[in-house]
This record gives structure tokens, C-alpha cells and sequence, in this order.
């Protein structure tokens, strides 16, 4: 199934759900449950009137979600109604678990089978929606990272932050969620402006050409023409509304498509400033990305420039400065990350590596210690590591540390080849040749072509 929106159904069941709201506005929970039920019955795809039905449905109930004992889940589990049973009709399963959540919002049982049911469709949404109810009575950490993952397949990452950082609080050293936590970081900036549940049906169906200019909007601008009359436009509702976070997002996603990273950067800079931006964490993450797209297009453009104009000494003077004003920023902003978030071990692995780079050996070694704990990261960081004990002149340190990254590894991958090679190597510095030799010969074995090591085994026979 596709998702489909509330400006996509029949304009008389857009005014009955506006309607639904107004129930609720007034406290008639139940008449908004009934046309909801109704209208998802037709509609199992437009998520906008499912959480609309969840809403009335907490609103009826008037129950506090609880956390649920072990035994309790255990008795609620056996009435999961599974992926494979709801692929054989996932709207009945999701109609059927619906109407139990009319009873109980806050259903275990109805609510897993609703995810269920939901990823059986292929509607990441309601898995979202679903999730968000299991996680307010079984706060696991599979729970969250499922709840996560949906909110990043649907594309919704702004939401998904909110929750991978509650996630985080709660399991602050899990890998998996510090994984999750990057992969977030990566994707809100390719939010696609998501409707809005939160704000007034009413008003936003006054009229159908209104509907339809809200879900333009709401899109990934691709047209350099529209994508200048949309700044025209953010920036009068940024002057009537300035703490509206998502017009400065979608004002520098504009400039990005003209191409004007400069401006894009300082729209994310103006949403900082703001009240609730200087607590926004996908802000800050958001303007350390387009710094770094921002230095990297005026490299690259600078040395296209240069190889048409391979004299131009001002310009290769000028291609200097940037990359190291580029190599100064992505030190100082990973630096100012990992003091904000001190238990992203993945943050410590880049921090380690620009360290390195910068020749700051015992900070690096300090860094890449601890990114060891990251599961993603853990041998890289264990190379690197070895590397960091080789350049300080520390080789036996650095063949131990190497050997035991070594033998975690059992088949000889791209990354064990460069962990062999770095300990070979820290052997060879240290005088041990016949030991040196050895590592060579076990890459040599599985891949004649990797670096140097055929000149190295062809010598040794010579």
C-alpha cells in the first residue's frame, strides 16, 4: 500500500474529519472515534486520520499509559496477531486492532498487531504510530529502536530524533542506538516536510487550491523557479512567525537547490538563534552537514578552476586556505560534538581520526580507545589505534593492539588485510622481519594484489 493523503480522499470525508476534530475540541471522543474508524475502514493509508483516531481514543479512555510487568506482556503476546498472519489481510488486521484500541489505547497485544499489520502493508507510518503506544508501556530498547527505525523509513526523521534521544537517555552506552542516532542525524536533512497532525483540519481545508499549495509545500523542492518563489515566501512567514523552526528547515533546503549553501547555512544559523532552536539538536547537526557540503563545493570548484589555470598562484594560495579551514572546522565542530554528546562512541571515531590527522597522537589514541566500544566502528577504531601507536614510535604497543584486532577477525577481509599489513608493518619498525614476513605472507596468500606486500614476499626470496 501507498500512503495517502487527507487532501487525497473525497472532500466530503475531508469535512467529516474535520468535523472528527471539532468532536474532540468539544469532548465528544466518541463520535470522532466513529467517523475515523469509518474513514480509515476506506482509507487504511491515510495515517493523518489514524493518529486523529488515536487521539480520540485517549481522550475517551482516559487511561495513563503504565508500564507493563513481564508476566503481563507474556499473556499479552499470546494474542499478537503476527506479520505472516496479517500478510494474508492487513487492512482486516489493522481495522480489527483498531477497534480494540477504542477499548484501550494503550492495548499491548492490539498495538503490536497493528505494527504488524502495518509493516505486512508496507506503511511505516502506522508501525510508527503503533510503536509509540508499546514504547509508552514496554520502554525497552528494542522497542525504541523499532520505533525509530520505522520513523526513518517513513522519512520522518525530525520525529525520529525525538525519540533516538529519549532512547539514548535511557540507554545512553547501546551501539545500536548510537548507530541509529547517526543514521538520523544523516537523514533529517532530507526531511520532507511532513504534514502537520498537530495543527487545525479545519483551516487547512478551507478551500481545495489551499489543500493542495500545503502539500506542494510539504515536498522536496526541485524546480530552481519554484524553489525561488518559495523563499520569497518563507521569509515573509519567518517576519509573522519566527519561532517556527520548520520555515527556516525548508527556507535553507530552498537555497540548497539554487545552490547557495552560504544562505542555507545562515538560515539554519537564524533557527539557532531562536528560542527553541538553541535546544534543537538536528539544527546544530544540520548546519556542521551543509558547513561541510558548503567547504567541499568551493574546493572542488576551486580545483577545476586550477586545472584550467594550473599557474594561478593566488588561486592555489586561496585552495590552501580552504582546506584548511576546512581541516580547523571539522576539528573543532566533531570536538564540540563529543563534548555535547559524550557517550557517541562513533563521534569519538571520527574525533580520533581528525586528532590523528593533526598529528595530536595521544589525544587520538585517548579517543580511539574509547570508540572501540562502538560495534560499528570497533576494529577500524583498533587499526587506527595500532596506526596512532606506530606514529608515536610505541610498536610493540601497537602490534599487541593489532594482533588482538586480528584475531577477532576470522575471515581475511578488506579491513583485516589493512590490520595484518598495519601489524606487519609495526613488526618490520620494531626488528622483527621474520615475524613482519609472516603477516605479509598470510595477506599474500588470500590477495597477491594488496598493496605491496607481492614486492615484499618476491624480496625475501631473492
Amino acid at each position: 500500500m501507498a500512503r495517502v493523503l487527507l487532501t487525497e480522499i473525497d472532500p466530503r470525508e475531508q469535512k467529516q474529519i474535520a468535523a472528527a476534530e471539532n468532536a474532540i475540541k468539544s469532548g465528544s471522543a466518541g463520535v470522532a472515534m466513529e467517523t475515523c474508524l469509518a474513514v480509515i475502514g476506506r482509507h487504511p493509508e491515510c495515517t493523518q486520520v489514524r493518529r486523529l483516531l488515536h487521539q480520540a481514543q485517549k481522550l475517551a479512555s482516559g487511561k495513563r499509559p503504565s508500564t507493563l510487568s513481564g508476566f503481563s506482556k507474556a499473556i499479552a503476546a499470546m494474542g499478537v496477531v503476527s506479520v505472516k498472519a496479517a500478510l494474508k489481510d492487513p487492512r482486516k488486521a489493522m481495522m480489527d486492532a483498531e477497534k480494540k484500541l477504542c477499548k484501550d489505547p494503550y492495548d499491548y497485544a492490539a498495538n503490536m498487531s497493528l505494527a504488524n499489520a502495518g509493516e505486512a502493508a508496507g506503511l511505516w507510518d502506522v508501525v510508527g504510530v503503533a510503536y509509540e503506544n508499546i514504547v509508552a508501556v514496554d520502554p525497552k530498547m528494542e522497542n525504541f529502536s523499532k520505533l525509530v527505525s520505522a520513523l526513518l523509513k517513513d522519512k520522518d526523521p525530525d520525529r525520529a530524533l525525538t525519540v533516538v534521544d529519549a532512547a539514548l537517555k535511557k540507554f545512553p552506552n547501546n551501539g545500536d542506538l548510537q548507530e541509529l542516532a547517526r543514521q538520523v542525524s544523516v537523514a533529517q536533512t532530507m526531511n520532507n516536510g511532513a504534514w502537520d497532525e498537530s495543527k487545525d483540519y479545519r483551516s487547512k481545508l478551507a478551500n481545495s487550491d489551499k489543500a493542495i499549495e500545503l502539500e506542494k509545500k510539504s515536498r522536496v523542492v526541485s524546480d530552481e523557479e519554484t524553489a525561488k518563489e518559495a523563499i520569497v515566501d518563507l521569509q515573509a512567514q519567518i517576519e509573522k512567525n519566527p519561532a517556527d523552526l520548520q520555515l527556516y528547515r525548508e527556507l535553507a533546503r530552498n537555497y540548497k537547490v539554487l545552490g547557495d549553501l552560504d544562505a542555507a547555512v545562515e538560515a539554519i544559523q537564524r533557527a539557532r538563534e531562536t528560542e527553541n532552536g538553541k535546544v534543537d539538536a538536528t539544527l546544530e547537526k544540520q548546519e556542521h552537514a551543509l558547513m561541510l557540503e558548503n567547504y567541499e563545493k568551493r574546493i572542488k570548484e576551486a580545483e577545476d578552476y586550477l586545472k584550467e589555470n594550473p599557474d594561478d598562484a593566488e588561486y592555489k594560495e586561496y585552495l590552501a586556505s580552504l582546506k584548511a579551514s576546512l581541516d580547523d572546522y571539522s576539528l573543532q565542530s566533531i570536538k564540540a560534538l563529543v563534548e555535547k554528546y559524550p557517550n557517541d562512541y562513533n563521534y569519538r571515531y571520527d574525533y580520533g581520526l581528525r586528532l590523528l590527522a593533526a598529528d595530536d597522537v595521544n589525544g587520538a589514541i585517548r579517543e580511539l580507545q574509547l570508540a572501540q566500544r562502538a560495534p560499528k566502528n570497533r576494529h577500524a577504531a583498533m587499526l587506527n589505534l595500532g596506526r596512532a601507536f606506530v606514529k608515536s614510535g610505541k610498536f610493540d604497543l601497537a602490534a599487541d593492539q593489532l594482533r588482538a584486532a586480528k584475531d577477532e577477525l576470522k575471515q581475511m577481509s578488506d579491513i583485516k588485510k589493512d590490520i595484518v599489513y598495519e601489524l606487519a608493518t609495526a613488526l618490520e619498525k620494531s626488528g622483527d622481519s621474520a615475524a613482519a614476513l609472516a603477516e605479509y605472507k598470510a595477506i599474500y596468500m588470500a590477495d597477491a594484489s594488496y598493496k605491496d606486500v607481492a614486492d615484499k614476499i618476491n624480496r625475501s626470496y631473492s
